[in-house]
C-alpha cells in the first residue's frame, strides 16, 4: 500500500519501537491534516505538567491539562475539540472533530463554563512535516499507522497510550510494547 493512501487526517501515527529521541520516542500523534503540501498533528501522550490557566492567562480558571503537541510553534496554543461551529473558523478533521477556531469565542465559551475535558484538549506547539517529509519518514519505518479512537483525545493520556496503540496496531514489533522503556528495568 502506498504511504500517501495509508495515512491521512484522522489517523494516528505511532512511533516505531526503535524510534529514539527526546520528542517522538514512544509518542502517539493525532494527524489533524495531511495533504500534498505536508502534514500536521498533535502528540497525544505528552502532558506538560501545567494547567491551561498557568500557560494562557486569558483562560484563568481553566484547570485542564496542557499537552505538548510537538516541536513546531511551541509558543502557540492549539486545541482539538468537538465544538464545531461554536468556534468559528475551526478546521474540520472528521467524525465530529475540529481543531483551532476563534480564540475570542473560546474565551466566551470558557466564561460560560462550556469547555471540559470531554469536548476540548489543549496543546502547546504541534508536530509538522513539509511536503513529502512524512512520506520519507514512513518509508524509513519511523511510524506505524493506527486507527483513531475518541478516547485517545479526550482521556487523560500519558506514555501508556503508546503501549495500547502499538499493541492494537498488530505491527510485527508490537510485542515490544509489553517491555519496559529501559531494558535495565526488565
Amino acid at each position: 500500500m502506498s504511504s500517501s493512501k495509508a495515512f491521512h487526517k484522522g489517523k494516528i501515527l505511532i512511533a516505531d519501537p526503535f524510534l529514539i529521541g527526546p520528542v517522538f520516542e514512544r509518542s502517539v500523534i493525532f494527524l489533524a491534516d495531511h495533504s500534498k503540501n505536508g502534514a500536521m498533528g498533535f502528540i497525544l501522550n505528552q502532558p506538560t505538567g501545567f494547567e491551561v490557566q498557568e500557560a494562557i492567562p486569558e483562560l484563568k480558571g481553566c484547570k485542564q491539562k496542557m499537552y505538548y503537541g510537538g516541536p513546531v510553534d511551541e509558543t502557540l496554543l492549539f486545541y482539538v475539540h468537538t465544538l464545531g461551529t461554536q468556534l468559528p473558523n475551526s478546521v474540520e478533521i472528521g467524525d465530529g472533530l475540529f481543531w483551532g477556531g476563534e480564540f475570542s469565542e473560546l474565551q466566551e465559551l470558557h466564561k460560560k463554563k462550556l469547555l471540559n475535558p470531554d469536548n476540548i484538549k489543549f496543546f502547546i506547539g504541534y508536530s509538522g512535516w513539509e511536503k513529502n517529509q512524512l512520506e520519507g519518514e514512513f518509508e524509513k519505518q519511523s511510524w506505524i499507522i493506527g486507527h483513531f479512537e475518541n478516547k485517545y483525545i479526550f482521556a487523560d493520556q500519558k506514555k501508556g497510550l503508546w503501549n495500547e496503540t502499538i499493541d492494537k496496531s498488530g505491527h510485527e514489533n508490537s510485542f515490544l510494547g509489553n517491555f519496559a522503556h529501559s531494558p535495565s528495568l526488565n
